[in-house]
């Protein structure tokens, strides 16, 4: 069976491919599955359209039960058009997300933020799985 990861990313084209060849590094994996929502950072923090959540909660679900995803990472961005918030309230926002799948999902969970180079950093969240 091939391996999977899972990326709930922005549907901002920039962050696509670094975000891919990242992910299959990281988690070793040869494909990532994506679900893509403009600043999807923000929706799974912020909470406030059930609807949208429980969509990506979905289709998150999808990618570990059918394609048994290695991990799952969350996307944030510089020059998000879906969360134009600054860098550090992007990040808080990375970092909620990331709390939020970890109560859902038992697979490792990170939080990536995409830099004006459109270079992928992880960064720091909590408990590690």
């Amino acid at each position: 069976m091939s391996k999977f990861c899972t990326a709930v990313n922005c549907m901002d084209g920039r962050v696509q491919i670094p975000v891919i060849r990242y992910l299959q590094e990281r988690f070793g994996a040869e494909y990532v599955d994506t679900i893509t929502e403009p600043g999807p950072n923000r929706i799974l923090a912020e909470a406030d359209d059930s609807e949208m959540v429980q969509s990506i909660l979905r289709r998150v679900h999808i990618s570990v039960e059918k394609h048994a995803s290695l991990g799952i990472a969350v996307v944030g961005h510089y020059d998000c058009a879906g969360n134009p918030a600054p860098e550090e309230v992007q990040k808080m926002h990375l970092q909620k997300a990331v709390e939020r799948l970890r109560k859902h999902f038992a697979q490792p969970v990170i939080g990536l933020w995409v830099d004006a180079s459109w270079r992928v950093h992880e960064i720091e969240v909590g408990n590690k799985r």
